[in-house]
């Protein structure tokens, strides 16, 4: 995929630290593993182990955590030229663990942290016409300034009739003012081609736990294709509030779940690049169900693995599971 532009990913870099010991959850655990994570690094990451061109903006800690991350970034062919760095700023820390029932448990650290403190300013740089995509999403989205600065990329890649993609990778834990937050991931969803959720933050958009209905009352852009994981179930596909796939999971022996949904995310991303939003409000389904069949299969590759980033699949490993299938 060479001959496409790169798809620009924006949003926070940082260290999650997960937890070694399963059903432990974060007060039990005695061992955590760092591994380089954020939702949307971990998105810039898989799209480049696919084979298509990638460039990450968003502001790294000026710290030897934010050193290895961004030598991460060069080591896995994304472009960095964006990146912005800080004096005196460090790299957010997330632990993730997963309690007795199952359930998983985020705790982030962002003392005088990188990550949200990002402006409007910063992105000037920023040529839309470079780029075949934009995505968007993480917690950075969850407070100002860097809100704002990511939302005014938003802006200027829709004026150019660059397609835009949104993962809102919602944490409860980070949010100071629900209505404010909620309002604007809905505004910002109307500007999209893409939005993925999962059937949680669907419900935390609407309102509503019925997921057709809850799908029907998003207020996306006509032909935009909304994509809703389902853990265990597989993904739904919808356009114009009606279901267009229904794409089953795969049967692993799950490891750990951390960034199986941004490796979703990753493989749909690599298989859009290159297509206008108009293009992709014209596709069939039956074009869409080899592109969820295949972002089901990283997405299980990753369960499979420990960590986030670093789990994310290559398109030759991705190739062979489905082959084996």
């Amino acid at each position: 995929m060479s001959n496409v532009l790169p798809v620009l990913v924006g949003g926070e870099a940082l260290y999650d630290l997960i937890s070694a010991d399963p059903g432990a959850g974060l007060g039990g655990t005695k061992t955590f593993q760092k591994r380089p994570g954020g939702s949307p690094f971990n998105i810039a990451v898989g799209i480049g182990r696919l084979n298509t061109p990638v460039a990450f903006v968003g502001k790294i800690g000026d710290d030897q955590f934010g050193e290895a991350l961004v030598d991460f970034l060069k080591n896995e062919k994304v472009e960095v030229d964006l990146v912005v760095r800080e004096p005196g700023t460090k790299t957010t820390l997330a632990f993730v663990a997963v309690d007795a029932a199952g359930k998983v448990d985020f705790r982030f650290y962002r003392d005088n942290a990188a990550d949200p403190s990002l402006r409007t300013a910063e992105l000037k740089p920023i040529d839309p016409k470079r780029y075949s995509f934009y995505h968007c999403g993480g917690i950075v989205l969850a407070q100002e300034p860097t809100a704002s600065a990511y939302l005014s990329v938003v802006d200027r890649f829709t004026a150019q009739g660059v397609p835009v993609s949104l993962d809102p990778t919602i944490r409860k834990s980070l949010i100071s003012d629900e209505a404010t937050y909620l309002a604007r991931l809905l505004r910002l969803a109307e500007k999209v081609a893409v939005l993925k959720v999962s059937d949680e933050e669907l419900a935390f958009l609407t309102r509503v736990d019925d997921i057709d209905e809850a799908v029907r009352l998003l207020r996306v852009p006509v032909g935009s294709l909304v994509i809703v994981t389902l853990g265990a179930e597989g993904a739904a596909f919808y356009r114009d509030g009606e279901k267009l796939v229904s794409a089953p999971s795969f049967p692993v022996k799950v490891v750990e779940t951390t960034g199986c949904g941004d490796s979703f995310m990753a493989a749909i991303l690599s298989q859009l690049a290159g297509k206008t939003a108009k293009e992709i409000a014209s596709m069939t389904p039956e074009q869409f169900e080899p592109i969820a069949r295949f972002a089901n299969a990283e997405a299980a590759i990753v369960a499979t693995r420990y960590g986030a980033a670093d789990a994310n699949p290559t398109r030759a490993e991705v190739e062979g599971f489905l082959a084996s299938r």
